[in-house]
């Protein structure tokens, strides 16, 4: 019986080191799935990262390729490109509640602004999708949001060296512009946030940023005429609709 109960006890400190070893072993693909994962969700778009690395011994990291998609009604693949990115980890934070990031350095960031030709922006389209699947979230029941996702807190956010591309589609015109520097402190809060939550607000300041800059630039107002032009035609064929039915309608009625 004892030797069974020892067997038992091998077999089990066995398992654990296997599991150990393997989330250790995994954790660049475990980070790397989650960022997509949780990325994706906020955004209602394709979030992909290239490469993640991460260093238990001292908490650093970094990750490259982290690109986030258009949506759909506009041409290029991409909104956002973020570069490189350098992580520094507290790691006694990783064995409480609410894990804490020192910093997140954002280098060389791209932003790919697109002005199609019905007037609309793929930066403000983004940011509305970011505000209804927050305010779906709100909405969820407490059991779907609350105890499955990990919290965060990163006590400050870089964004260095950016550029805005810039392109009016109907024009077919394209501006190289300067993205300005962009700082965040203390994201989360004191009790910590999801890892939605955060790319919310993180993507909010960084399309907020970059179309301020675009409007500085003075590449709106292609936005206010293309609009007015959209809107001369929707009037026309309302319009000729409405001719159309009331010639239609006379003849039914015989007058």
């Amino acid at each position: 019986m004892k030797k069974l109960a020892l067997a038992a006890f091998l077999v089990l400190l066995l398992s654990i080191g296997f599991g150990v070893y393997y989330l250790l072993s995994n954790l660049d693909g475990i980070v790397k799935a989650a960022i997509e994962s949780y990325g994706s969700d906020a955004t209602q778009t394709t979030v992909r990262v290239e490469k993640v690395q991460l260093q238990l011994t001292d908490g650093s990291g970094a990750i490259s390729g982290l690109t986030v998609g258009n949506p759909q009604e506009f041409a290029a693949t991409q909104a956002f490109s973020l570069g490189e990115i350098a992580i520094q980890i507290d790691l006694k934070s990783l064995s409480e509640e609410v894990t804490v990031i020192e910093h997140i350095i954002v280098r060389a960031p791209e932003v790919f602004f697109e002005l199609n030709e019905t007037g609309k922006n793929n930066l403000e389209t983004l940011n509305k999708k970011l505000s209804s699947g927050t305010s779906a979230k709100a909405g969820s029941s407490p059991s779907k949001s609350s105890g499955t996702e990990p919290k965060l807190i990163i006590r400050k956010l870089l964004f260095e060296g950016g550029s805005i591309h810039a392109k009016v589609v109907p024009l077919n015109k394209d501006y190289d512009l300067k993205l300005p520097k962009i700082e965040m402190t203390n994201l989360g809060g004191k009790n910590g946030a999801t890892p939605g939550e955060i790319a919310d607000q993180v993507l909010k300041e960084l399309t907020a940023k970059a179309l301020a800059e675009v409007k500085r630039k003075g590449l709106d107002q292609y936005k206010e005429k293309l609009e007015g032009e959209v809107n001369k035609r929707f009037d026309a064929e309302k319009e000729k609709l409405d001719e159309k039915l009331g010639g239609q309608l006379k003849g039914v009625l015989g007058y």
